[in-house]
This record gives C-alpha cells, sequence and structure tokens, in this order.
C-alpha cells in the first residue's frame, strides 16, 4: 500500500460534526493479462472496507477478492484474500457492488470460474470482512457455454435480494436477466428481458421499488443503429410493466435510485451520433411512476465521459461518479440536477475510473476505483486499486475548490497573465508554452464560482507558442472567480480572477 497524498484535516467539527479528513492510497495489482478494480467501499467503526478483486500476490494469475480494512487516515489495518480453500475458483473472478444489509453487514454477487465453467455466489461479510455465509446462485459446466454477470445486488423489503446483470450464449447473444432471491439465499424466480437474437441487452443497475417490484437499467446495442439506454419497471413477479428507451450511449454503465416519493432517477451516460463515439455526456433523468421524464440534465461534451454509481445524500441532492479525460471524477447535483460543483482527480497521468462513490459521517465523500499506473512502475502493464477520501466539496486538500485538485505544473504556472484584474466585462489570458511543449488535444478555460461550481468553459487556441483567450465576465455577479486551464491529459495553469462592479 502507497499513500499519494497527505492527511489533510479541515478543522475540528462543530454541533457534532467530526473533522474532516482526505487522503489518497492506492493498492499495487499483480498483472497476467487480468486486472484488479476497487468496487465497492463503505464506511464502519471509524475506518472504511474496501471490496476489490485483484489478481492475487502468489504467483498464481488466479483472480481474487481482496477485503481490506482502512483506519479513518487511510492506513491498512487488516487484510482478507478469500479463496475458498478451493484451488479451481478464480481462474478468473469479479465481485459487483456491495449492499448494506438491514442487520448490520453486507452483501454482494461474486463470479467465480475459470475457461471451463462459471458461478455466481451471493456473499454476506459482516462488519470486519470475514465472510458469514456464501451461497451457490447460478452455475455453468462446459456443456452449456454460458456466462452470467451479476452487475449489481440490491436487498429488498423482506430481507431478500434482487441481482441484475446478463448472460450470454452462443447463437442467442446478450440478454438481460433479474434474479429474485428470498432471504435464506434461495432463486424464487429469473427473468429475462430483450429478443433473444440479433442484438444484445444487458442490465447494469437495480433497485426495488416502493411496491415491490422492481427497477432495471442497463443498455442496448443494434449493429448499425443508435444504442440507447433502458428504463424497465416490473411488478413483483418481475414480469414487465413497461419499457423505456433514452439517449444515445456506448458504454455498459448506469445506475438507478428509487426517491421516497416513488419518483425514479437514473445515472448514465449520452452520446450524440453527430459526435465522435468518445466524446460523451454525463446525463441524470428523474422521471415518474409510469415512466414519463421529470427533468433530465445533460453535462459538458468531454473525453471519454462514463458514469457509474451515483447516491441520494438526505438532503435531496445527488453525487455521482465515473471518469472524464482518462481521470476519476465526481459531480454533486442539485435537488433538480443542476451541477453543484465538479472534480477530477489524476493519480497516476494515466487511464483511471471511479467505480464507487459513499457519504461519510464526517460529511464528506469516500470513493474507490482503479488506475493504471503505465510507465511510473517497472510492472509491465501494472493496474492499481486506489481509495479517494474527501471533504464536502470533494477537496482531498482544503481549499480545492479554489486553486483546483491537481497541482500545477510549475514551469507553466510561472508563464500565465491575466488582465486586467480586477475586471468587469473582460480578462485577457495568455500562457507562453516552453520550447518543445506541446498540449494534448484541445485546451480548455474552465471557471468556477466560489463554490467551486463552473459557470464558464470555453476553448482556447494555440497561436504559435502562445495559448490566448478573451473570457467575457459581464454575465457574472462580483466576486472572486478562479480560472484553471487544461488540455486533455493535465491541469496546465490557474489563478484568480476578481469580477468587480462596473
Amino acid at each position: 500500500m502507497r499513500i499519494l497524498a497527505s492527511i489533510a484535516v479541515i478543522g475540528a467539527g462543530t454541533l457534532g460534526v467530526p473533522a474532516q479528513t482526505g487522503f489518497i492510497v492506492h493498492f499495487d495489482s499483480l498483472q497476467d493479462g487480468k486486472g484488479g478494480s476497487g468496487r465497492s467501499i463503505v464506511e464502519v467503526d471509524g475506518g472504511y472496507l474496501l471490496f476489490s478483486h485483484q489478481v492475487s500476490p502468489d504467483g498464481s494469475g488466479k483472480t481474487h477478492l481482496f477485503v481490506r480494512k482502512l483506519n479513518a487516515q487511510g492506513l491498512l489495518v487488516a487484510e482478507q484474500e478469500h479463496t475458498n480453500g478451493d484451488p479451481r475458483h478464480y481462474a478468473f473472478g469479479y465481485i459487483a457492488p456491495v449492499c448494506p444489509l438491514d442487520t448490520g453487514g453486507f452483501a454482494s454477487a461474486v463470479l467465480e470460474g475459470s475457461d471451463y465453467w462459471a458461478e455466481t455466489w451471493l456473499y454476506r461479510f459482516n462488519q470486519n470482512g470475514d465472510t458469514t455465509d456464501r451461497k451457490l446462485i447460478t452455475t455453468y459446466p462446459p456443456a452449456d457455454s454460458i456466462t452470467h454477470y451479476i452487475r449489481q445486488t440490491r436487498q429488498t423489503q423482506d430481507g431478500g435480494f434482487l441481482m441484475a446483470g446478463f448472460y450470454h450464449e452462443p447463437g442467442i447473444k446478450t440478454r438481460a436477466y433479474l434474479i429474485r432471491i428470498d432471504a435464506e439465499g434461495d432463486t424464487t424466480w429469473t427473468q429475462y428481458y430483450g429478443p433473444t437474437s440479433g442484438q444484445t441487452t444487458a442490465a447494469t443497475g437495480v433497485a426495488e421499488y416502493v411496491d415491490g417490484g422492481a427497477l432495471l437499467t442497463g443498455y442496448r446495442l443494434i449493429p448499425g443503429t443508435p444504442h440507447p439506454s433502458f428504463l424497465i419497471r416490473t411488478n413483483a413477479q418481475g414480469d414487465q410493466l413497461w419499457l423505456r428507451y433514452y439517449g444515445e450511449r456506448s458504454s455498459p454503465n448506469g445506475a438507478v435510485r428509487v426517491l421516497p416519493d416513488g419518483h425514479i432517477v437514473t445515472w448514465s451516460e449520452y452520446r450524440e451520433l453527430a459526435w465522435p463515439s468518445y466524446w460523451q455526456q454525463m446525463m441524470l433523468t428523474k422521471w415518474d411512476a409510469n415512466g414519463g421524464i421529470v427533468w433530465q440534465k445533460r453535462s459538458h461534451y468531454n473525453y471519454y465521459s462514463s458514469t457509474t454509481d451515483f447516491e441520494v445524500l438526505p438532503n435531496g441532492t445527488f453525487i455521482g461518479t465515473g471518469s472524464m479525460v482518462g481521470e476519476g471524477t465526481i459531480t454533486k447535483f442539485s435537488p433538480t440536477g443542476d451541477s453543484l460543483w465538479s472534480r477530477n482527480y489524476d493519480v497516476f497521468h494515466s487511464d483511471h475510473q471511479l467505480y464507487d462513490v459513499e457519504p461519510t459521517s464526517d460529511g464528506g465523500f469516500v470513493l474507490c476505483g482503479r488506475g493504471d499506473q503505465n510507465n511510473l512502475d517497472p510492472t509491465p502493464g501494472l493496474e492499481t486499486i486506489y481509495v479517494i477520501k474527501t471533504d464536502s466539496l470533494g477537496c482531498v486538500v482544503p481549499g480545492c475548490h479554489l486553486v483546483g485538485v491537481q497541482e500545477y505544473e510549475v514551469s507553466l504556472q510561472e508563464r500565465l497573465r491575466l488582465w486586467p484584474n480586477p475586471a468587469t466585462d473582460h480578462v485577457r489570458l495568455e500562457l507562453e508554452l516552453p520550447p518543445g511543449y506541446r498540449p494534448t488535444g484541445a485546451v480548455q478555460a474552465v471557471l468556477l464560482d466560489a463554490s467551486g461550481r463552473e459557470v464558464l468553459r470555453e476553448t482556447v487556441r494555440l497561436n504559435g507558442t502562445v495559448l490566448s483567450h478573451l473570457l467575457p465576465l459581464t454575465p457574472f455577479a462580483p466576486g472572486l472567480y478562479h480560472l484553471h486551464l487544461a488540455d486533455e491529459k493535465r491541469w496546465l495553469a490557474g489563478g484568480n480572477v476578481v469580477v468587480s462592479t462596473p
């Protein structure tokens, strides 16, 4: 384990709220053509439990389930590698996001398999990460050549579970499915959704509806046609009540939550066909009980934007995570879907993905995911599981909402000029690049207000060796703003801008 960022204490808590801490830690995964991912993280006993699948460090090349316990500062205090005493298990493996149990502890679906068979198990863990129960849900010997993938598990009101995912059978393509399991871990029913041939239909998220039915979200792939997300509502027996297609997408991610008033919220991706396939938007959608859209909000276009998990906070706001421009990202939204702030995290200057975000008792957030170290480590293809703890504004270091999450390159920062400053109607920026330095792709100028909310984003042109642009300020109220420049891979420079009264 390595600690990549120092602990940042924001100050003593007030009104019974503890002080907020921030850290970034990571755990190296050995590679044998396979990867490791931090899939879930939960707060327990003043610390955190991290659930991940990872190539075993014993040199076998098998993918095992790892459960790690961290203290409040991100330091490793315990670690368990789950092999079940069976050497055939985990030639490949996968753990779905865990769900909390009403009796305490956690549950998740785990895929165990080899090149010749695959099994899906329901695991239950206690607060220490120990396996308390393990139940076989599906098994497929070589003759079937069928593989099931559970993408999400949710506990139901009666103490049972809903498991959603997709399966592949030769000649039938891929279909979404939903499994209902009772409190003892026995399968009550299994339902399948989507055509039996000609297209791919996969479920990526599930939630129980207030009437005991289910909500299923995922995506559909039809060769030569748009690839929309879908939302399905079922009755208590899994029978489809309605189906809605929305957006156009190309990545197998998405999540769904049910609000106390019966409204439904989905977190997914959106792509217009007019854009290249790697330019996407993050999309938050609110639905009524009949599948009508109440509102739909989309982020600005960005490179390789993707969505994974999101949560509904007690005050009705939303926090969503995924990746953007190869960096892990979280965004907070108002109860009406408007963006409040967004943070990117670049741990290894490479490809990153965040898979889980959870609110913490100190008012902050804890996240986990994976990143590729590439040339930063001599191990070929090293992939790393990492954990990020932030404050309530998504900052690892206090005040990042004013200066940006990532540190700027000093050689570039010293070259940035902003004038006039203070300004009333416009501010000009100029950044002279050093000899031989070329930005990666388009350079964006992003203006944030004092709360960290993005208020302006414009593309900056490169004239020879100078980045220059005129930013309009007339739409903005007087006050302190922060400007930062970034290309498609890194932050370049930034500075404060004061908007004064005309």
